[in-house]
């Protein structure tokens, strides 16, 4: 049985040869460009939008960039239903190819894309353009990820699952990595010029590399040994028969989200543009921070494979709740470094970032794993992620409180926290599923 769940099958049924943790790094690849191009765009928020949303007043032109990285997630709820319906009914390998060669062309479009200066008011419509394109695909991209890995390696789920987010990770220290050279290497009118877009073009590339790797992967082993019972309308009997898992999902995975964006997008334009903090000092405290949230993520997604991944989600959440505020009151006043800020935000959002995956693909099954993973993971995208640096800018302008983002945190913290209460009684539909299958093989 252990063998069973450590080699991939091919859709003729035949023995792969490669090895488990190689596939689940290339399933992985994809979330890592994701993630990287989420970065990218807000360290580069503020070279954005004086490019395209050319305004006197800084925290207005910071806004009319973030308000473009939030449509960025309207077209996700319509990617997430169509692509995760798509992954349900003709497998997990399609969908990897077609999201990440669509979504690294629309980087690289990006990075090639001519400013306000130069073609006026269709460079802001076409960023938008792209940028919906863009967010279409990503919907399918993670999701597939996570449900490729746990239909590998059901008995390690937990661990694989982490292990992809760990990988997404690395597109998190690329990013910063790439942020941090470029600050350092050009003075602030070439990054103005055209350094945010040397990132952008090297996202892009780095995707289509990775889209020629993943031309060797093969169909995932549970999907495979489904055969003849595939679903033929997934997202409809998804919603149909498992709302209130799809609910769950959300608010687990609103945490997450809404931590991403604040710790990876807003904070290095917070920090310099409201907080007035050194940008080399904010680019090496991001990148030595986040460098240290490696090594937690590996060892919660290791620690739960032998205690309930629910059990610390839910204390990730809880310390958040209670940590994020007093930590953005301290940056306020210049109390803490962004180092420290990083370190202590970063290690205890490793809890909830190595378990909420298998919180998610543990609630449905096989046959419709994807679709209820997407929908989920993407829903509190939207909600979560995609309008969060908007709205709590705009908090920021309209309370006239700095620290607000902390208070936010902490109400989604306690979002998370609830809906982790009650996600047991849907919990282990991975083993369950396998389980199955190997009794009708037997």
């Amino acid at each position: 049985m252990q063998g069973a769940s450590t080699v991939a099958l091919s859709p003729t049924g035949a023995r792969s040869r490669q090895g488990p943790w190689k596939v689940v790094a290339l399933a992985s690849l994809g979330g890592a460009l994701e993630i990287y191009d989420f970065i990218i765009y807000g360290v580069f928020a503020l070279q954005i939008g004086r490019q395209f949303f050319p305004r006197e007043q800084p925290l207005v032109t910071l806004l009319g960039a973030f308000a473009v990285f939030a449509l960025g997630y309207v077209s996700r709820p319509l990617g997430a239903g169509l692509l995760g319906s798509l992954g349900d009914r003709i497998g997990r390998r399609p969908l990897f190819l077609l999201s990440i060669f669509a979504m690294s062309a629309c980087t690289i479009a990006i990075g090639l894309l001519p400013t306000y200066a130069s073609i006026g008011l269709l460079a802001p419509l076409l960023l938008v353009v792209l940028r919906l394109i863009q967010g279409f695909f990503l919907a399918g991209e993670l999701s597939c990820s996570i449900t490729y890995v746990v239909e590998e390696l059901p008995r390690k789920a937990s661990l694989a699952s982490g292990m992809v987010i760990f990988c997404l990770h690395s597109g998190v220290l690329l990013a910063t990595a790439v942020s941090l050279l470029l600050h350092t290497l050009l003075s602030p009118q070439a990054l103005f010029d055209y350094g945010w877009r040397i990132a952008f073009l090297l996202g892009g590339l780095t995707g289509l590399g990775s889209y020629w790797l993943r031309n060797s992967l093969e169909e995932s082993q549970e999907y495979a040994r489904m055969k003849g019972r595939v679903s033929r309308r997934p997202l409809r009997e998804t919603l149909a028969e498992h709302p209130l898992p799809v609910l769950l999902g959300i608010g687990v995975s609103s945490l997450l989200n809404v931590g991403n964006s604040m710790l990876f997008v807003m904070l290095p334009a917070y920090l310099t543009g409201l907080l007035h903090y050194p940008a080399r000092e904010v680019s090496v405290a991001q990148t030595t921070g986040l460098a240290a949230m490696a090594l937690p993520i590996l060892l919660v997604a290791w620690l739960g494979t032998r205690i309930a991944p629910r059990l610390l989600h839910r204390c990730g959440s809880l310390l958040i709740l209670l940590g994020a505020f007093p930590v953005y009151k301290a940056l306020v006043a210049h109390a803490i470094s962004p180092m420290a800020a990083y370190l202590m935000l970063g290690m205890v959002h490793a809890l909830v970032s190595a378990t909420y995956a298998f919180l998610l693909a543990d609630m449905f099954p096989t046959r419709l794993r994807f679709s209820g993973v997407a929908m989920s993971l993407n829903m509190a995208t939207v909600v979560f992620t995609g309008i969060t640096p908007l709205l709590v800018t705009t908090l920021i302008h309209v309370s006239g409180d700095a620290a607000a983002p902390g208070l936010y945190l902490s109400m989604v913290a306690l979002l998370a926290l609830c809906s982790g209460f009650f996600i047991k009684p849907f919990s282990a539909q991975i083993l369950a599923t396998h389980e199955r299958a190997d009794l009708a093989v037997r």
